[in-house]
């Protein structure tokens, strides 16, 4: 079987194990983009690289960092990569690689060469999906966190993946081919692979909620001494840091690292990091419409870390206009996700058209991980909060649609609290340090930042608010405006009252969760393994992403976060 590649305006696109995608496919979708396609052997095995493309009506092209690599010491052997890897000098200072490129993912092959695909990951250090190929060896791979796409297109007479890609719009064009045909998402921390003959394996390497590799020095801090805890402190504080500044590394240009700046305790922590190690010229961005309440503490965090700070105004209209394009974009009908996207795709295309910015560090997997949604404080118990955990950070709703967004207008966004080193180190310490305390959430990661000096103590106590929220007031919910918009398109269409009826899987539940869902199934349709769930508050406080209508919310705003500490002091 041949193996072939589809490249988009030098970008590797789509890996495939079928000459039938070659020979009867010429033009392909690719978000907004039609994609035309040539061939060449780039190998002394049967890989066949895409050389050319035309693209239409595209507004910037995704990083040129996913073209195929291949050196000279490994014929046979190539990499198809959407990677940032930390470590790089560190993996380098190690091993001394020969490299021949000027691409970091170079060193994907190098150690997967001299250590095997197993040890290489865990020399891996950053956020990355990628295709290895060697031979008639072939593996896909995931990050734990799941920061990056790869999808793959099945039928249900084959053994394995026939054809796999970075963005599943390429997949679902070829999907057409056969009504049999489903795009699957390689499982973050996963590696599909085939090895020998014609069978495709899976196997779990890594996850964000796995058992920590390590344990911190004390593991029950309520018995130890005053000594101790503050060790813990700075070495949690230390961790942070090491995570926020490792990513700053790939950023070549000064000048050109950017925060997403909301006010709250997440990016303020990653906008402190970044002043203490001295990075020039950060621009911070923060979005939400007039009557937003965190704009002034986005713009009060700007001030303290110095940097060039950005307000956007969020248009609902305007926002409401750009759901197909983010849908397309992001791949889901999650109403979570479609928020968030509608929000950072705002962001990014103010950047693309009015800013330079090559890294964009992003607060998103704290709150996950650290258990700080406002719904984990109805757990009963430690046993029953590190269940909730677990199950949230389980749940296959993606973290790419960031990366699928940014880089289609070639942003790399980055996450430095989904970072291994941290994860496995918060994750170390127990449930009950872990869970909220008198109403608090984040309490235990709160109280390493307090009177340390890093951070003003309204800071490290302000009360949380979710990211889509926090864009408008209360009073003026841009949310709510959203969803009427949306009822209004739903009454003028037919079929809602028959949802569920047409829908057996993910059925919608409002008028803007169909909406969105018709958009979906007209983009990629018959497509439902590509959204294997939605996300749903957990302990049944209310079935919206938004916090805001959730029945324990009104609870949530009568705890003074920084009142219950001064008491207790």
């Amino acid at each position: 079987t041949l193996l072939y590649t589809i490249k988009f305006e030098s970008n590797t696109m789509l890996v495939s194990w079928d000459q039938t995608f070659v020979s009867d496919t010429r033009w392909c979708k690719f978000g907004s983009a039609k994609v035309a396609m040539e061939y060449h052997t780039l190998l002394d095995n049967p890989v066949w690289i895409g050389e050319t493309a035309v693209a239409e009506d595209m507004p910037c092209s995704a990083a040129s960092r996913m073209n195929a690599i291949s050196v000279s010491q490994y014929p046979g052997v190539a990499v198809v990569a959407n990677a940032d890897i930390f470590n790089f000098n560190e993996i380098m200072l190690k091993y001394q690689f020969p490299l021949e490129t000027a691409r970091k993912e170079e060193v994907i092959i190098h150690l997967y060469k001299d250590l095997g695909i197993s040890k290489a990951l865990e020399e891996i250090q950053g956020e990355f999906s990628f295709i290895l190929l060697d031979n008639q060896k072939s593996y896909l791979v995931r990050d734990g966190a799941g920061t990056r796409g790869l999808c793959y297109l099945e039928y249900s007479n084959s053994n394995g993946p026939v054809c796999a890609a970075f963005r599943a719009s390429l997949l679902c064009t070829f999907s057409n081919l056969s009504s049999t045909g489903q795009v699957h998402h390689v499982p973050p921390g996963s590696v599909i692979f085939r090895e020998s003959g014609t069978v495709w394996k899976r196997r779990i390497y890594t996850s964000v909620y796995q058992q920590p590799r390590f344990t911190t020095v004390i593991s029950d801090k309520l018995k130890c001494e005053m000594s101790t805890l503050a060790q813990m402190r700075q070495r949690l504080r230390s961790v942070i840091k090491q995570s926020i500044e490792c990513r700053t590394r790939s950023c070549e240009t000064p000048g050109r690292i950017g925060l997403l700046l909301s006010g709250g305790l997440n990016c303020r922590i990653i906008g402190h990091v970044l002043q203490e190690i001295k990075v020039e010229r950060v621009k911070t961005f923060f979005i939400g419409t007039r009557t937003a309440h965190e704009r002034a503490s986005s713009a009060q965090g700007a001030r303290s870390i110095g940097s060039v700070h950005h307000d956007i105004n969020l248009d609902t209209r305007t926002a409401f206009s750009d759901i197909t394009p983010v849908i397309e974009l992001i791949e889901t009908y999650d109403t979570a996700s479609v928020r968030k996207g509608l929000l950072l795709y705002t962001i990014c295309k103010h950047i693309y058209e009015r800013e330079k910015v090559d890294i964009l560090f992003c607060g998103e997997g704290l709150d996950d991980i650290a258990g700080s949604q406002i719904f984990f404080k109805q757990a009963r118990g430690d046993a029953e909060f590190q269940e909730a955990v677990d199950n949230h950070l389980k749940r296959p709703i993606g973290r790419d649609i960031y990366d699928k967004i940014a880089s289609w207008f070639g942003i790399r966004i980055v996450f430095p609290f989904l970072d291994p080193l941290f994860t496995s180190h918060y994750l170390s310490y127990s449930s009950e340090e872990r869970m909220p305390r008198f109403g608090i959430e984040k309490y235990f990661l709160r109280s390493c930042f307090h009177h340390s000096g890093m951070l003003a103590e309204e800071v490290v106590w302000k009360r949380r608010e979710d990211w889509v929220d926090s864009a408008s007031s209360y009073e003026a919910s841009w949310v709510k405006y959203l969803q009427k918009l949306c009822q209004s398109r739903v009454e003028e269409a037919e079929g809602y009252s028959r949802r569920e009826e047409v829908y057996t899987h993910n059925v919608p539940l409002t008028e803007e969760e169909y909406y969105y869902r018709t958009i979906f199934d007209a983009l990629f349709p018959n497509q439902f393994s590509l959204v294997p769930a939605v996300f749903r508050p957990a302990f049944q406080v209310g079935t919206d992403p938004s916090p805001r209508s959730w029945s324990i919310y009104p609870q949530h705003l009568c705890v003074d976060f920084l009142g219950t500490v001064r008491m207790m002091v």
